[in-house]
């Protein structure tokens, strides 16, 4: 039987299956790194070059920010928990 226009492959129409997705726990990262460490950051005096640390760590906090998000749409992209648009 010919396959019309309408019909989805089956790769394209399948639905992922339901699992644990522990690795979402990364975004809980950025969090933790602005609010539970900055008082101790807030605390060092100085770091490279008369810049404060602080300003340092929060720069830092984004680069790693970024980064957990990435992975995080990685893995989603890869276990097919991802929408189409």
């Amino acid at each position: 039987m010919p396959s019309t226009s309408d019909e989805l492959p089956p790769t394209l129409g399948a639905v992922p299956k339901p699992g644990r997705r522990w690795y979402r726990l990364l975004l809980v990262l950025p969090f933790l790194w602005c609010i539970a460490a900055v008082p101790w950051a807030g605390h060092v005096p100085y770091a490279f070059g008369h810049v404060p640390f602080l300003l340092v760590w929060m720069v830092a906090g984004v680069l790693i920010g970024s980064a957990a998000i990435g992975v995080v749409y990685l893995l989603d992209a890869r276990h097919g928990h991802l929408e189409e648009a």
